[in-house]
């Protein structure tokens, strides 16, 4: 099995999760979630390999499936926040977006319930910030997490399609970085497995990230 070749475990001052990578290094995440069924299913494929993930999720998701937010974190892997309704912050005045952060970080840490589980990580929707909103995110002690290669999976294109994409973003950033799938799309079971099949077959080792605090 593919399993964790090592963990990191990150506080709000980390700072870039790429820079930290080393060769054939990848870290996996998840957007957009929870979803009792879809993520669950992205999760059973996970098991299979002994692979672990954070997921980045929508506080009014986690408010709707608490549950699927403390199983998420039972089975191993990490928690980190999305916003509260996957707005664009930067079309939206400083003290909106701090409210649309705020209320999702508050949502997904009331969902854990275990102050030892907390969300320290955070992934502005769309991948969009400024300057001045990754300064804010700061203030509030949270670690901004970006990505590496993304497989475009909210498009009409393949599973197969989106694994390849993946693979060609890993190779113009020298073979290490952040992978970015979604959790709560139709057939998210299918590109996880084939992008667990592929990483295996590739060379590539899964990095883990938990928070400094966390007792998982």
């Amino acid at each position: 099995m593919l399993g964790v070749d090592r963990t990191i475990k990150v506080t709000p001052r980390t700072g870039p999760i790429d820079a930290l990578l080393k060769d054939h290094e990848v870290v996996l995440t998840f957007d957009d979630g929870p979803d009792p069924k879809r993520t669950r299913a992205v999760l059973d494929a996970l098991d299979k390999e002994c692979a672990k993930a954070t997921f980045f999720l929508l506080g009014n998701q986690a408010s709707r499936y608490p549950a699927m937010v403390r199983e998420i974190s039972a089975r191993g892997h990490s928690v980190g926040s999305h916003t509260w309704s996957h707005a664009n912050l930067v079309n939206m005045s400083d003290a909106r977006a701090k409210d649309e952060v705020s209320r999702g970080q508050e949502a997904v840490n009331a969902a854990l319930t275990s102050i030892d589980k907390r969300s320290l990580m955070f992934r502005f929707p769309y991948v969009a910030t400024t300057p001045d909103l990754s300064r804010m995110v700061r203030d509030m002690g949270l670690l901004e997490v970006g990505v590496t290669a993304d497989g475009a999976d909210w498009t009409r294109i393949s599973p197969e399609e989106a694994v390849d994409l993946v693979f060609q973003k890993l190779s113009m950033s020298g073979n290490k970085g952040v992978i970015l799938l979604h959790d709560p799309f139709n057939r998210s079971n299918v590109r996880t497995a084939l992008l667990l099949s592929r990483l295996k077959q590739d060379g590539y080792r899964i990095v883990a990230l938990e928070t400094a605090n966390s007792t998982q």
